[in-house]
């Protein structure tokens, strides 16, 4: 039995169970008062009762999915199911890493709030964080078994088509978590929305004031959106990256050394992120993010130096190891350097944010305008990290690697291999960035529950720090997560070319190497087909977006209507005579978030489909970059803008300007960047990935349909 997939195993397993047992302490912290765990079990069961009913609904087309794939894909291999098996495992572990990270987070929030009552900022900042480590380890944990375990059992029962499933696993993953984000971040967003502009702009009442109808939902879909949203993104580009690494490996003929290298890069990340959640400074904290940065980079530090050692037990030759270890490293140092520049254009402490603030003295319109500026320039920087990630991973993998089966497109084919195991590197850190992620929804409810059930203004000082630091965490972490999403899609696209040459191989009965020159000449830009490929994978991002920002906004105007209503119809309510009824928003948000995000997620699954059948691969592979290079850009774009305008905001309510112009003027940007950074923005990361990953999935079944319909053309029109 090979070694390292079970070291992989054993090591999720403990991640696991540490997971656990940081939920049972965070579980057996003071609650607070009945007050207090009023509010938090209202968030808890809104938060669950969203989630089951969107598994539910998600659920009827897992299945119809799953038996497509069997009939389309299974019933063409020696053992039928297991593409189908994949995907399904793939799809429910993605909704136990939301669902056990959201469990946990949703339940924290008053027990922070007692903890800084009782204990001050370094108890609430260890509460707070170890919440966001159940998150954090869940997720790796879960991912890190699966992808073990499905490589041990199927290359074991399916030697020769093994790795396809594999890829399923991520498909599976990433079609929930596109899903999840559309849907939670909808959800989010519009109650977000809608408690801000009737509470803060027409009620002039403050922020998680309870008085309002919409604060409960408010806090509802920071958990479904920011936890359990971002968890599933996360996670699936995790088991993206790592299967479309192995299955690269694998269609390149490398050794098992080489595949079964890359899980133990994962678990040995793992292994440091166990260190790295219990390196937090607690004691006497005074800036709480020093505390968090030092536990991210020790984490890296320490995975970077597990690289370099254990790559020399994988029996390659030295300047192999050398070159998966520096790769991976590089990948992993990556990480810092994208969240640094996402919090440069995000954070209030630097001059894009602070700009935007002063343009909030003299109009909403001039907020706006610096804001989008200030989205557009942060992605050129991020972008030249990936492009110097991939020049840098791809010339050692040239220079270190060897691909003999491939004639002269070996080497690079082998630098290609360099930039995969650098993905892999940027995501097997992934625990410790989704701990301080996760830590960010968790501080933020805390603040609601400090100002709903009116604790004294000392304890919201403290969660007033933490809930600022937070901001900054979730912000940048969408960098990290986008970055993620570009390398693991550049990887995915490489390994769906060569899934297309081997089907078309076995179809035709050829040698893979004589179709190499041909099927690469077909995806010139100057193809017709791929043109017209690459402006659909455009359209369906401006689709994507334009659905996903109109959702919000349709939602929003209903939970609006509401709130105004019970504000016009109770004016108790405003006097403190009345309690809001709750119960009614959250039923608002949750129904219209559900019914709003099927049709984009559908859009992503047909039209890709219909384009490979319809017009052929050439045009599959145009819309899949098209999709790739407008997707990520604009992702960046709008995360970043949607994080500096809530800055701004904030920046200007430090200042004591509150109830001002220039913060109400702060406070429409703030609004306008809400969907911006939590609905569309985040919703391309997974969007990228479903197009790659349904596409490797149904190549055979595509390629088979392209032949058939080419012979038949011939046959009408031998002319």
């Amino acid at each position: 039995m090979p070694v390292i997939p079970v070291i992989g195993l054993l090591i999720g397993a403990f991640g696991l169970l540490y997971a656990l047992y940081l939920a049972r302490w965070v579980l057996r912290q003071d609650p607070g008062t009945d007050k207090m765990r009023f509010i938090s079990n209202a968030i808890a069961t809104g938060a669950r009762a969203y989630l089951f009913r969107q598994y539910k609904t998600l659920s009827i087309l897992l299945v119809i999915l799953a038996i497509a794939i069997f009939f389309a894909v299974d019933m063409t291999r020696r053992l039928p199911g297991l593409t189908a098996l994949g995907f399904v495992v793939g799809a429910l572990g993605s909704m136990l890493a939301g669902y056990l990270g959201m469990y946990v987070t949703t339940r924290s929030a008053s027990r922070v709030a007692q903890a800084a009552a009782s204990g001050g900022m370094g108890k609430a900042l260890q509460v707070s964080w170890r919440a966001g480590a159940v998150m954090g380890l869940s997720l790796a944990s879960v991912a890190l078994l699966l992808i073990s375990g499905f490589y041990l059992v199927f290359s074991w029962i399916a030697p020769e088509e093994w790795a396809t499933p594999l890829v399923a696993l991520g498909f599976g993953a990433s079609l929930v978590t596109l899903f999840m984000r559309v849907g939670g971040g909808i959800y989010t967003k519009a109650a977000d929305l809608g408690a801000d502009l009737v509470g803060k702009i027409e009620a002039g009442i403050p922020e998680d004031d309870p008085r309002n109808p919409g604060v409960i939902a408010d806090n509802v879909g920071d958990n479904v959106g920011d936890v359990a949203g971002m968890a599933a993104d996360v996670y699936e580009s995790y088991i993206v990256t790592v299967t479309a690494a192995i299955f690269l490996a694998y269609i390149l003929g490398l050794s098992t050394a080489f595949i079964e290298g890359i899980i133990l890069i994962a678990s040995l990340a793992l292994l440091a992120t166990f260190v790295g959640v219990n390196l937090l400074r607690t004691k006497n904290v005074k800036n709480p993010m020093s505390s968090i940065s030092f536990a991210i980079y020790s984490t890296i530090a320490i995975s970077v130096a597990l690289f370099f050692a254990g790559s020399f037990a994988l029996g390659l030759s030295t300047t192999e190891s050398l070159a998966m270890a520096a790769t991976a490293s590089l990948g992993a140092v990556v990480a810092p350097l994208v969240v640094k520049i996402t919090d440069y254009y995000t954070s209030y402490n630097y001059s894009p944010v602070r700009q935007i603030a002063e343009q909030a003295k003299i109009s909403p319109a001039t907020v706006i305008i610096t804001g989008y500026g200030v989205g557009l320039i942060s992605a050129v920087p991020v972008l030249f990290v990936i492009i110097a990630v991939l020049g840098v991973s791809y010339a050692i993998g040239f220079f270190a690697f060897q691909v003999a089966s491939f004639g002269s497109y070996g080497q690079y084919l082998a630098g290609i291999f360099g930039t995969a195991l650098a993905s892999v590197g940027l995501l097997a850190i992934a625990g410790i960035i989704i701990t301080a992620d996760s830590y960010g929804p968790v501080s933020d409810n805390a603040n609601g529950v400090v100002e709903m059930a009116g604790l004294p203004e000392q304890v919201r000082e403290v969660t007033d720090v933490l809930d600022s630091i937070g901001n900054t965490t979730k912000a940048t972490t969408k960098g990290y997560a986008i970055a993620s999403a570009a390398l693991a899609a550049l990887v995915l696209f490489i390994a769906l070319m060569f899934e297309i040459m081997k089907s078309m191989a076995r179809v035709l009965q050829q040698p893979l190497t004589s179709l190499l020159a041909d099927s690469i000449s077909k995806i010139s830009i100057i193809n017709p087909n791929v043109l017209i490929g690459a402006f659909i994978g455009v359209m369906i991002v401006y689709f994507f977006t334009s659905r996903t920002l109109g959702a919000v906004g349709r939602t929003a105007m209903e939970i609006v209507e509401e709130i105004r209503r019970q504000f016009r119809e109770r004016p108790g309510i405003l006097e403190w005579k009345e309690q809001p009824d709750y119960a009614r928003v959250v039923d608002i948000a949750t129904r219209r978030a559900l019914g709003e995000f099927l049709l984009p997620g559908l859009v992503v699954i047909v039209v890709p489909l219909v384009t490979g059948f319809v017009m052929g691969w050439q045009a599959l592979a145009g819309l899949i970059m098209g999709a790739l290079v407008s997707g990520v850009p604009r992702a960046l774009l709008m995360a970043n803008a949607g994080g500096a305008w809530d800055n701004a905001k904030k920046y200007v309510e430090l200042q004591g300007l509150k109830k001002t112009e220039q913060h109400k003027a702060a406070v429409v940007g703030d609004t306008v960047g809400d969907p911006f950074k939590d609905t569309s923005g985040p919703s391309l990361n997974p969007l990228i990935k479903v197009l790659n990953t349904l596409s490797v999935v149904f190549a055979f079944a595509i390629v088979l349909a392209n032949v058939h319909m080419h012979i038949v053309l011939t046959g009408l029109f031998p002319f």
